[in-house]
């Protein structure tokens, strides 16, 4: 998908939910593809293959919310796409990952938060575009190599941990990166 939303704050209270909006569609290409998609389906249940096991588009009345569209037209399956699509809810790309001179970037390739010592973000939403796919797997190797990243910081090793994490503490916030000014007054 080519849409993109938005997360804001709500207020300064970290206990007030933040704003969120999918920004479903916002992108005109996103229904496009739908549309397309829903085409192809409909000439997959038309082969031999289909019909022999009995497949048959429901036809019998139009889509509740669509009735106002020319059945079967390409406005009606844009309406269709707009009134039944859902999520699984995986979003990704909140906090996306990039150089410092990006003004959209929230985390670097070490997946530290700009200006935020001591904070990572190690998620699904470090992505900065969604993979095609389902974001199980990229989102395990996301965690396993923060895990890493997380350990090599403080040392590597579990043994004689306390020493370690006072003497690299102050290291680490003062090696913390900040974000780039990329204006030009």
């Amino acid at each position: 998908p080519k849409s993109r939303g938005t997360v804001k704050l709500r207020s300064s209270n970290p206990y007030d939910k933040p704003i969120f909006n999918a920004g479903y569609f916002t992108h005109p290409e996103d229904i496009k593809v739908l549309v397309e998609g829903v085409k192809i389906a409909l000439a997959m249940a038309q082969t031999k293959a289909f019909t022999r096991l009995g497949s048959k588009f429901w036809d019998e009345i139009p889509m509740p919310g669509c009735e106002d569209t020319n059945l079967w037209s390409d406005e009606y399956w844009t309406c269709m796409s707009r009134q039944y699509t859902t999520t699984i809810y995986h979003h990704a790309g909140i906090a996306k990952m990039g150089p410092p001179t990006d003004p959209q970037s929230v985390v670097n390739h070490q997946l530290k938060v700009y200006g935020v010592p001591r904070l990572r973000v190690i998620d699904a939403s470090i992505m900065p575009t969604i993979v095609s796919g389902n974001t199980n797997a990229p989102v395990i190797m996301i965690a396993e190599k923060g895990a890493d990243m997380i350990k090599a910081d403080w040392g590597g090793g579990y043994e004689d941990s306390r020493v370690r994490r006072r003497r690299r503490s102050s290291d680490q916030v003062g090696s913390w990166p900040c974000k780039l000014n990329t204006e030009h007054d």
